[in-house]
């Protein structure tokens, strides 16, 4: 049985891939001792004719990356994850959490992983509300950065810069953007998470994990 700390998540391709499209690998380094993929994202979502596939295939060599995979899963565990595969297929659409996401939240409850990581803005309050799983997207890594680091303000600000450029034809996520539908800054951004965060217990404390590191 694989016992996973809080400093540990499980993360989704979208928000993976737009790690290493920034360069921002060593954020989520510093983060997370360890990240965790769930068999079906590696095999079907991850695609090696990508720029981004060498990178993420060095962090797998290197030990950074773990496969969960189902065979590995005691039988409580399984019994776990089926129920919660079978809560989100039943109560959620396709449209909204795909095949990848049921699988991956399945594997954060089998785990007990406090910490789900993904872009998909569709699919994370159904995951928060069926699975109750927290799940942090890339906005919320840059602030928890910059809660460990003030200094690094301006690098995170380039960052979060780049990470919009990275949506084509402008089709930035909803979580970037205000009530009103235009482009929030870094400056906004910091705020949004921030009161977030402060919403949840679980969160806070991964910012703290963070801030006690040395």
């Amino acid at each position: 049985m694989i016992a996973l700390a809080r400093n540990k998540a499980i993360f989704d391709a979208d928000i993976l891939i737009n790690v290493v499209k920034t360069k921002s690998v060593e954020y989520l380094i510093s983060v997370f001792e360890q990240i965790y993929v769930s068999d079906y994202v590696w095999n079907c979502e991850i695609k090696e004719d990508t720029q981004e596939y060498p990178v993420l295939k060095s962090m797998l060599n290197r030990g950074f990356i773990k496969i969960l995979e189902f065979s590995k899963l005691t039988v409580v565990q399984q019994g776990i994850y089926k129920n919660a595969y079978q809560i989100l297929k039943t109560q959620t659409l396709p449209e909204f959490v795909n095949e990848g996401e049921k699988i991956t939240a399945a594997y954060a409850k089998a785990h007990n992983v406090a910490y789900y990581m993904s872009d998909d803005n569709k699919a994370a309050p159904h995951i928060r509300s069926v699975a109750n799983i927290e799940v942090i997207n890339y906005c919320d890594l840059l602030y928890i950065a910059y809660m460990g680091n003030e200094d690094d303000y301006k690098k995170l600000e380039d960052f979060y810069s780049t990470y919009l450029g990275t949506f084509k034809n402008g089709q930035v996520p909803k979580s970037v953007k205000s009530r009103n539908g235009t482009v929030l800054s870094f400056d906004e951004i910091l705020v949004k998470v921030c009161n977030k965060f402060e919403k949840s217990k679980q969160l806070s404390a991964l910012v703290d994990l963070f801030k006690s590191k040395p």
